[in-house]
């Protein structure tokens, strides 16, 4: 029997209702020992870890994201920090767009550091994302490739400077990446609009027809 990857495992904890892969993990014991595995890694976190690491950057507020990041394996990659500040930091790169603003990320043998729009990176690195709007938002966060697949990451109501929560390990392919985060409800149309422009991936940093802010970010992901 093949098993959902754990990429797939986490997408599924955030939305149990509407995940694609709920009819095989009622009928699969192993992915479910998994999934309560990684509830508990997640409520592990919110009890012991979050609060520490809060504590920690009320007293020194210049802490920095590679030390909270080597917080996060206590946890697991479905809960990477869930941390709110208030005001603007001085590493965005991400793209920004009508109020919204998009930053990566990704887990280097070095430390966490923030990708920069069009970079290289393993193709099999682990990132975290963080978003920054100053409006609530129906936030949805998925990543397009070259071939126009699009996968859903979160989807919340965000507001303000937030580290998302439920970091990703890319899938080791080769190629260009996209990552839109966009403030829409309408989502069925945000996805159509994700996967006409695969071939494009690497020229078109907006979707068209969105109503709402987003923000995108584009890698290279090299074996």
């Amino acid at each position: 029997m093949n098993h959902p990857s754990e990429l797939k495992l986490e997408r599924h904890l955030l939305d149990p209702g509407r995940s694609p892969i709920a009819g095989h993990v009622a009928g699969c014991d192993r992915c479910r020992e998994r999934l309560l595995e990684m509830e508990k890694q997640g409520e592990d976190f919110r009890r012991f870890v979050y609060p520490a690491t809060l504590e920690n950057v009320s007293r020194r507020r210049w802490t920095p994201w590679r030390t909270l990041w080597l917080l996060a394996p206590a946890a697991g990659l479905a809960a990477v920090l869930l941390i709110v500040r208030t005001g603007p930091t001085s590493d965005y790169t991400g793209s920004k767009g009508g109020g919204l603003t998009l930053t990566a990320y990704v887990a280097l043998p070095s430390g966490a550091k923030s990708v920069a729009d069009g970079e290289i990176v393993p193709a099999s690195a682990s990132l975290r994302f963080r978003v920054r709007t100053s409006q609530p938002c129906a936030l949805s966060l998925f990543s397009v490739d070259a071939a126009g697949q699009v996968s859903r990451l979160y989807a919340q109501e965000v507001r303000g400077d937030v580290a998302l929560p439920g970091g990703i390990r890319l899938d080791g392919n080769a190629g260009p990446e996209r990552f839109f985060a966009v403030c829409d409800r309408g989502y069925d149309a945000v996805e159509r609009a994700a996967r006409e422009i695969g071939p494009s991936v690497r020229q078109k940093n907006a979707l068209p027809d969105v109503q709402g802010p987003q923000a995108s970010l584009l890698i290279e992901k090299k074996p």
